[in-house]
């Protein structure tokens, strides 16, 4: 049987009860080991950088955090895949408007989780981003969506299979 190695967090959170919670979700899940905890946009950057992790949660109302950060971290890309080199992204706030989710997957999210609705679920969503999947665990991501589309050129029949 092959060994799965754990998956590499770094928890970005200036709520230290907050960030505390969430480190204990994870790491209480075998598949996920935290490797860093990070209060500001300068600390996750330095980390990041020390520890190459799979996944950032990133608060987006954190001093330095948002969707600079998150454009920081993705911006990097793979020459050969076109993807990005970076972490995984996903966003965790009390903010659940369409706009601050509309900002934070603009800027390379893959996923955006409210703050009032994590708990054991947490591990598993967290997951699923690093399989390809877009999270949205938060009230406001129907919104987002429909605002998206608004936005993008409506598609032609030849677009249509």
């Amino acid at each position: 049987m092959e060994v799965v190695p754990p998956i590499r967090v770094v928890v970005a959170d200036d709520d230290l009860s907050f960030r505390g919670a969430l480190v204990d979700v994870l790491e209480d899940d075998p598949r996920f080991v935290v490797v860093g905890i990070a209060g500001t946009g300068d600390e996750l950057m330095q980390l990041v950088d020390r520890q190459d992790p799979d996944v950032v949660l990133l608060d987006i109302r954190m001093p330095g955090g948002g969707p600079e950060a998150a454009r920081r971290l993705t911006r990097t890309v793979d020459p050969a895949t076109g993807g990005s080199t970076g972490p995984v992204v996903v966003a965790v706030s009390a903010q659940v408007g369409a706009n601050g989710i509309l900002a934070m997957l603009r800027a390379g999210a893959t996923g955006y989780l409210g703050k009032g609705r994590l708990g054991a679920q947490l591990p598993d969503l967290v997951a699923r981003t690093l399989d390809g999947e877009v999270v949205l665990a938060v009230p406001g991501a129907v919104d987002a969506l429909r605002q998206l589309l608004a936005d993008a050129p409506a598609p032609t029949t030849s677009d249509v299979p």
